[in-house]
């Protein structure tokens, strides 16, 4: 190894936060360092090159042909470095993780597929809050929950959902071409207000009008009063699929019963849904290595379903 130093890795760190976001201004809140912070950092690392990285404008920062020539090998290098970091942190030890979500999106979505995080990361221990209460932060390291946390947590969106009907497709193939909403009871589960699964809500949204139409007389507030309820998620969609009535429910927790042809879609109208699942956690939480590996594992796995879909 040469004798001479090299640069310090913050400078390299400011020089790609400008190249990427194309101003000192914007690099530095990206950071959270000042603005003069980061232009002592590029000085430095000029001097170190022997050669100017950037031109400065009205219009920001633009690289200079040292800067072009520079900045993919180190922005690769410094990606490559956090990743063995992350990896070499995960090793030493055997980190926890402890993650926060609701009952529906536990058994429906998450715990299909933890097995898989946790192949990966066999020496990470995984264990899971289940409950419909706001989650406590002091002991809880990242929660997937609906809508946005407070001002002291990061909110990352996760998945968009769609809200809609299904049945049992036996109960599907015997509906009326019209009224078919009346062929059936309607089910609810207990934990229906936290997930902002609504009937009336998506009956006004389809156009429903009591006063017109084939709809006419249908009362979506006497059916939502007279509707049976269980006490879980997965026990109405148990119902369901044995041909019970129609479940409102949302796209992320069904995709499986719609896959293996367990339940249906029954009628063509679906409305976006009013809150979507979303990553909360602390600022700082993910220099913790453990969540770091599950955030990105997370984001894979959300980014392959949507495109899926």
């Amino acid at each position: 190894m040469s004798d001479r130093p090299l640069p310090p890795l913050s400078t390299l760190q400011a020089f790609c936060a400008i190249a990427e976001t194309g101003g000192f201004g914007r690099a530095a809140e990206r950071l959270g360092l000042t603005q003069t912070a980061i232009s002592h950092q590029i000085a430095q690392l000029e001097g170190w090159m022997g050669g100017r990285l950037f031109e400065r404008g009205r219009h920001g920062a633009r690289l200079s042909p040292l800067g072009l020539k520079l900045q993919p090998e180190i922005s690769a290098a410094l990606t490559a470095l956090e990743t063995v970091l992350h990896h070499g942190r995960a090793a030493s030890a055997s980190p926890s993780l402890v993650i926060a979500t609701t009952p529906e999106f536990s058994s429906q979505w998450l715990a299909p597929r933890l097995e898989s995080f946790c192949r990966r990361y066999p020496k990470i221990e995984v264990r899971t809050a289940v409950a419909y209460q706001r989650p406590d932060f002091a002991s809880v390291d990242l929660a997937i929950w609906l809508g946005r946390g407070g001002p002291d947590l990061v909110t990352e969106p996760l998945l968009l959902d769609d809200e809609f009907v299904v049945c049992a497709p036996e109960l599907s193939r015997r509906l009326p071409s019209r009224g078919a909403i009346r062929a059936a009871p309607l089910l609810l589960y207990r934990g229906m207000r936290h997930t902002v699964l609504d009937w009336q809500r998506w009956y006004e949204q389809i156009g429903g009008d009591p006063k017109a139409g084939e709809l006419a007389g249908f009362d979506i507030v006497a059916a939502v009063r007279d509707a049976q309820v269980f006490d879980a998620f997965e026990e109405m969609l148990e119902a369901c699929g044995r041909g019970e009535g129609f479940a409102l429910v949302r796209s992320s927790l069904v995709g499986a019963d719609l896959d293996s042809g367990k339940l249906v879609r029954c009628f063509v109208e679906q409305q976006p849904a009013a809150l979507n699942y979303a990553m909360l956690y602390p600022a700082g939480a993910l220099e913790k290595s453990s969540v770091a590996l599950f955030r990105k594992w997370l984001v894979g796995e959300t980014g392959q379903e949507q495109f899926r879909r």
